[in-house]
């Protein structure tokens, strides 16, 4: 399975915030249907004036998936152009390849779950996909390489 890496490119968020910032109709949203990740890995900074260290890796859902194998349309993301019926979007909430290091264990926990669900898992970030977007997500390739190699 494709699970493609985004950053909200925010320094602050929750799956509550970015749905706003996905539904609200333009130009101050995208006018999408619903949230475009299926999962949110949370940095504690819930907004722009509230902290609380108990979220620092916190993982959210977004878009429901169920637990089988195949993402079915009413399961399709919208988070990259092209990819969104056969990819998991994960977003890091934070600013281009400025994430905590309770996020990047959540992340790898996160990704152990979906390894277990799809059997084997192909890890790219936003950028891989999108000229637009070169620093979505914003991981070494190295460190890209290394999660690849541990869940492929």
């Amino acid at each position: 399975m494709n699970i493609i890496l985004h950053c909200s490119d925010s320094f602050f968020g929750n799956a509550a915030i970015i749905t706003k910032w996905h539904v609200l109709p333009k130009p101050d949203g995208r006018g999408w249907s619903n949230i475009g990740y299926h999962y949110l890995v949370l940095n504690g900074n819930l907004s722009g004036k509230v902290f609380n260290k108990n979220y620092d890796g916190h993982i959210e859902t977004g878009r429901p998936l169920d637990d089988d194998k195949i993402i079915e349309p009413f399961e399709y993301g919208a988070h990259t152009r092209g990819m969104n019926y056969n990819s998991v979007g994960i977003c890091l909430i934070g600013q281009s390849g400025i994430f905590t290091k309770k996020q990047l264990r959540s992340l790898e926990y996160l990704l152990t779950g979906l390894r277990q669900q799809f059997d084997s898992l192909q890890i790219t970030q936003h950028s891989d996909w999108d000229e637009n977007k070169p620093l979505c997500a914003g991981l070494s390739k190295e460190y890209i390489k290394e999660l690849n190699d541990m869940y492929q």
